[in-house]
């Protein structure tokens, strides 16, 4: 939890999501909660511990209540999908979804480009870049 905000510290995100870089490279995790925030962790690079918890939580930005609105109706489709478990070890250049469902956590693991039924992950992530506050002055 370092860095999350106290409010934050106790409340379960709306989904936490991880990158993972095709090639070489830090996997870019990020997470939202219900009033919007948005938080991405960054892990030390001298560190041969990768874990969240040698990381620290970045605040990155807002999103309006009407696109946490609309995330959460995309979030309750994803949840309705049943759990995918690709075959092979570790497949690069994929994106782990989790998220908080009524049956408790879901997980997703989407290699490549969302297709299918699983193209609900990509408008998550339409609504948060284009209902990101602006900083104010």
């Amino acid at each position: 939890i370092n860095g999350i905000k106290l409010p934050h510290q106790n409340e379960i995100p709306l989904f936490e999501k991880t990158n993972i870089p095709p090639d070489y490279g830090d996997q870019l995790i990020s997470r939202i909660y219900s009033d919007g925030s948005l938080y991405y962790l960054s892990l030390p690079r001298d560190s041969d511990d990768s874990a969240i918890s040698s990381g620290k939580w970045n605040f990155a930005a807002t999103v309006t209540e009407k696109g946490v609105n609309a995330i959460q109706e995309v979030l309750e489709k994803c949840c309705e999908l049943e759990s995918n478990d690709p075959k092979g070890g570790n497949i690069r250049g994929a994106v782990t979804w989790k998220i908080g469902c009524k049956s408790g956590i879901q997980e997703f693991l989407i290699a490549g480009i969302p297709e299918g039924k699983y193209h609900v992950f990509t408008q998550i992530d339409l609504l948060i870049n284009s209902n990101i506050k602006p900083f104010s002055d």
